[in-house]
């Protein structure tokens, strides 16, 4: 059994800070990445697409109907990408706006999470659920750890959305005629 270093609640919760802004940060550079990305790759088949007639002539026939295959992949690896951006960032947000407010003096801590819970839809209510029970353990962190993994997820997304696009450079290369 590995032994745990101890640390405080003040240190806990400046790592729980470092994390959601590592995590901010993060996910808004793979936002853009990602996108200018799709972007160049619709750029390219909307180039081949308004020129079909033209391009039919170096194409192999089923060139175009792959590349739109891969094209679909790329968007729908974008959505899923975009919307766990979507939760960093509105996370992040609403932790700076917290942050400004002052702290009542008299606040029931477990009413106030059980409350935060109960506005909660599931399955977004069990993550919560988790995460009250570890701040209630004093973890501080937890928070920013499961924005910083949510940041991590959509690297793993854009990394595919790569992958895709290289496979659909790949479809277009062996697609040309010669």
């Amino acid at each position: 059994m590995e032994n745990k270093p101890s640390i405080t609640a003040t240190d806990s919760a400046y790592i729980g800070q470092v994390l959601m802004a590592m995590a901010e940060c993060m996910s808004a550079g793979l936002s853009k990445f990602s996108g200018w990305m799709l972007v160049g790759y619709a750029a390219i088949l909307g180039a081949l697409l308004a020129n079909i007639d033209s391009a039919a002539k170096f194409l192999a026939p089923d060139t175009l109907s792959r590349l739109a295959i891969l094209f679909s992949g790329a968007v729908l690896l974008n959505l899923f990408q975009r919307y766990s951006a979507a939760v960093v960032s509105s996370s992040a947000e609403v932790g700076k706006k917290v942050k400004e407010q002052p702290i009542p003096q008299h606040i029931d801590i477990v009413v106030f999470l059980t409350e935060l819970e109960h506005a909660t839809l599931w399955p977004a209510r069990l993550m919560v659920r988790r995460s009250n029970r570890k701040l209630l353990a004093g973890d501080l962190a937890a928070g920013g750890r499961l924005l910083s993994t949510f940041a991590q997820i959509e690297a793993w997304l854009v990394f595919a959305q790569v992958l895709v696009s290289i496979a659909a450079t790949l479809v277009l290369a062996f697609g040309l005629r010669g």
